[in-house]
């Protein structure tokens, strides 16, 4: 799991660059006001959903027994 992890962050470095870079275009200011819009975003977005309400930890699942496998049938 950590190599897929680290491949997609890894992964997108060059396109965050890139991005930031046609950014700066505007101005260094309004990149910087963009970038700490983004930052701000998730946070706000957190708060308004239903997890902020939530106290509990959702109670898992009962399993149901499997059966077991039939010898000779495919």
């Amino acid at each position: 799991m950590q190599a897929a992890s680290t491949m997609v962050t890894a992964g997108d470095r060059p396109l965050g660059a890139a991005v930031a870079g046609a950014l700066v275009l505007l101005g260094v200011r309004r990149t910087l006001v963009i970038g700490a819009v983004l930052q701000v975003a998730p946070v706000v977005l957190l708060l308004a959903s239903p997890v902020r309400a939530s106290r509990d930890m959702p109670a898992i699942p009962a399993r149901t027994a499997v059966p077991p496998a039939c010898e000779g049938n495919s």
